[in-house]
């Protein structure tokens, strides 16, 4: 039996053992991955909730960035998707921007598939079994290749977006590691050096 509990944000911090404050700055910047009901100051979230808390907590307290925290949240958990305009916002904010031209891209060329089966489906007329009578055999084989095409379409586009992905985790890696070295190189440079 599952846990039908909501919790407000007090209540989470309780549990945790952990500011309030800390809790809303997650809750605002992580909305997306957190099972929750209402809005406000009336949101509460459900009892998996508590465990995402405890995991950003845990992958923060690891030195990941929260964008990189957002992306192993959005893996291992179902994101949330609403009409909620700052999350939206907020969402737009944090992505990384060639991310967001990826999946415009992928957007768009869905939509674009979906109107070209949409007219052939109109086309069609009311379907009541695996092929609408009296239609031309050459029209089905047309519609059959123009769907094979699209599936190819978008195993290509899978795979593009996986290199992408791969690719943004290994600059973010190196941008992590140049930022290290440089603080190092700076706080060399600030200490004193020995008496002349």
């Amino acid at each position: 039996m599952s846990d039908s509990r909501l919790y407000s944000i007090a209540a989470i911090a309780k549990i945790l053992d952990m500011p309030e404050s800390t809790l809303h700055y997650w809750k605002n910047r992580f909305d997306d991955v957190l099972p929750s009901l209402g809005a406000g100051r009336s949101k509460r979230f459900r009892a998996e909730a508590v465990a995402i808390f405890r995991e950003i907590g845990g992958l923060l307290g690891q030195g990941l960035s929260a964008g990189d925290v957002r992306s192993e949240l959005a893996r291992r958990y179902p994101v949330n998707v609403g009409g909620d305009a700052r999350r939206v916002k907020a969402a737009s904010v944090l992505a990384v921007p060639q991310a967001d031209a990826v999946l415009a891209l992928a957007a768009g060329i869905g939509s674009e598939i979906a109107r070209s089966l949409a007219e052939h489906l109109v086309r069609l007329g009311p379907v009541g079994g695996a092929c609408a009578p009296g239609l031309p055999e050459a029209t089905v084989q047309e519609l059959r290749a123009e769907l094979e095409q699209a599936r190819e379409q978008g195993a290509a586009l899978a795979n593009k977006v996986g290199v992408l992905e791969s690719e943004l985790m290994r600059l973010r890696k190196d941008r992590r590691e140049l930022e290290a070295y440089l603080v190092d190189k700076i706080n060399a440079l600030r200490r004193p050096g020995p008496p002349a």
